[in-house]
């Protein structure tokens, strides 16, 4: 094992660790199927895997919106989509989770998703510019993962 790892290594480690979280959480509430449909119906309205595909989709196309809208707008734009029901507001809470957990581990924000949220209006230009330098180098390597980790639809269009 090597002693010493690039930013670049714990940047992909921490991504591989939260999709491999969405794949956990998403297998061990397939359990659920043994249950008659109402009872599914009552006991959770998200199809576990519906979110996780929703994750594989939104987290594709997160980056972009970081850098066409800022850093701040995109996460507020996130924290709007994940105060809804249903697998888009599931899946918008985890990248949110995922992203903000980054961003604390590398000092670039304080307290947990919302805290962090608002602890970014508070920071100067450079500050602002390093988190998000951050957190799009972080939202390409979860991107890169979530495709070989997660849901690929057997009805795409493969390129061959």
């Amino acid at each position: 094992m090597i002693p010493f790892k690039s930013i670049s290594d714990q940047r992909l480690d921490f991504a591989f660790d939260c999709v491999q979280k969405v794949i956990e959480s998403s297998e061990k509430n397939e359990s659920t199927a043994q249950l008659t449909p109402a009872a599914r119906k009552s006991l959770n309205k998200d199809k576990p895997e519906e979110w996780a595909k929703a994750y594989h989709q939104y987290v594709k196309s997160f980056a972009m919106l970081v850098l066409n809208s800022g850093l701040t707008a995109a996460l507020l734009f996130a924290q709007g989509k994940a105060n809804k029901e249903g697998d888009e507001g599931t899946a918008y809470k985890r990248i949110i989770e995922h992203l903000t957990k980054w961003l604390k581990e590398q000092g670039c924000v304080q307290g947990e998703e919302k805290d962090a949220i608002a602890g970014l209006y508070t920071q100067n230009s450079p500050e602002i510019r390093r988190a998000t330098l951050k957190a799009v180098r972080f939202l390409e390597d979860l991107k890169r993962v979530a495709d070989a980790r997660l849901y690929h639809d057997k009805n795409e269009k493969k390129n061959g």
